[in-house]
C-alpha cells in the first residue's frame, strides 16, 4: 500500500496556532480515526440502543414509530454529532480544517445532484437483481425473515399519513443524518485519514466504513458506493456543503418515493413475479451508469480549479 507520507498540519507549521491533542502527543491520525469510530459506535449503537430498548422497545410498530423517530434523531445528535465535534477539536484546533465550508458553485452542485440521481437509478436496478439471486435453502430460511424485518422497519419509519408527518419524517430521515453523518464521516474521519494517505484513498476508506457502519448487509454495496461518492464530492469541492446536500436529497427522495407509493415504478419492467424483461433492465442500468459517468466527469472538471487553487 503506497500511502503518502504524513504531512505537517497547518497548526503544526505555524507557531501562532496551538497544537491539537493529536499533534501534541504525536498520535497517528489513522489510529485516532479508528478510536473515534469505536467511541461513536459504543455511544450510538450500545448506549443509544439500550436507551431505546429501555424506553421504547426494539420492535417498530405504528404505535411506537413516533418515539422511535424521536430516539433515532436524538441519538444521532447526542451520540454522533456531539462526539464528532468534540473529537474534531482534539484532531485540530481549527475546526474549519476538519469541517471545510467553501461555498460551491452552482454548476458543481448541479452536476453533483445529477450524478446522484443517475447513480440512484443504477443502484435500484442492481438491488432488484441482487434480491433475485437464489440462496441455498438452509441459508435462505434465515436470510429472508431478516431482510423482510429490515424492509418492514424501514417502511414504517419513513411512511407518513399526511404532510406534517411527512415533514417530520424528512427531518428525522434526511436532514438530521445529512448533517450528523457527514460531519462524522466526511468531516472527522475523512479529514483524519487525509493526514496520512492521499485524499482519494481517504475518501474510499471513509466510504467503506460508512457503508459498514449502517449494519444493513442487504444494502451494503449501494451504501459503500454512496459513501465513496459522498467522500469524493467532499474531497473535490473542499467543502462539506455538497456532500450534505446530496446526502439529504438521497434520503429525502426515499421518503418521497415511499409517501407517493412509487417504489414499484422506479424501474421500468421490474415486477415481483418471474416475468421480467432482463434485457431491458440491463440496458437501463447501462444507460444510467453512462449518464452518471458523464455527469460526474463534468463535476470533476468543474472542481479541477478548486484543486489547483488548493495547490497554489
Amino acid at each position: 500500500m503506497n500511502d503518502a507520507p504524513e504531512k505537517a498540519t497547518p497548526a503544526a507549521q505555524s507557531p501562532s496556532i496551538p497544537l491539537s491533542f493529536v499533534e501534541r502527543y504525536r498520535i497517528s491520525p489513522i489510529v485516532f480515526a479508528c478510536v473515534s469510530l469505536v467511541v461513536v459506535f459504543f455511544l450510538y449503537q450500545i448506549v443509544g440502543g439500550f436507551l431505546t430498548l429501555l424506553f421504547v422497545g426494539t420492535k417498530v410498530t405504528a404505535d411506537t414509530v413516533t418515539m422511535h423517530r424521536i430516539f433515532t434523531m436524538g441519538g444521532q445528535i447526542l451520540f454522533l454529532l456531539v462526539p464528532a465535534i468534540f473529537l474534531a477539536r482534539l484532531l485540530d484546533t481549527r475546526i474549519s480544517t476538519v469541517f471545510p465550508w467553501r461555498k460551491p458553485h452552482v454548476g458543481e452542485t448541479l452536476f453533483a445532484v445529477l450524478s446522484l440521481l443517475f447513480l440512484q437509478e443504477a443502484m435500484q436496478i442492481y438491488l432488484f437483481f441482487q434480491d433475485r439471486i437464489p440462496l441455498p435453502r438452509g441459508i435462505e430460511k434465515y436470510v429472508a425473515p431478516a431482510r423482510q424485518m429490515l424492509e418492514e422497519m424501514f417502511r414504517i419509519l419513513v411512511s407518513a399519513k399526511d404532510i406534517p408527518e411527512l415533514l417530520f419524517v424528512v427531518l428525522v430521515v434526511a436532514i438530521t443524518p445529512a448533517i450528523v453523518e457527514e460531519l462524522l464521516f466526511r468531516g472527522l474521519i475523512q479529514s483524519a485519514f487525509e493526514r496520512r494517505v492521499v485524499p482519494v484513498r481517504a475518501a474510499i476508506w471513509t466510504g467503506i466504513i460508512f457503508g459498514i457502519f449502517h449494519f444493513n448487509p442487504f444494502q451494503i454495496v449501494p451504501l459503500i458506493i454512496l459513501g465513496c461518492f459522498f467522500g469524493i464530492l467532499r474531497m473535490r469541492s473542499r467543502s462539506m456543503i455538497i456532500a450534505m446536500t446530496v446526502h439529504f436529497l438521497n434520503n429525502a427522495l426515499a421518503v418521497v418515493v415511499t409517501y407517493f407509493q412509487m417504489d414499484d415504478k422506479m424501474v421500468i419492467g421490474a415486477t415481483k413475479g418471474p416475468d421480467i424483461n432482463t434485457t431491458s433492465m440491463l440496458a437501463q442500468m447501462a444507460l444510467f451508469v453512462m449518464l452518471f459517468v458523464v455527469s460526474f466527469s463534468s463535476y470533476l472538471r468543474l472542481t479541477a480549479e478548486v484543486q489547483t487553487d488548493d495547490v497554489h
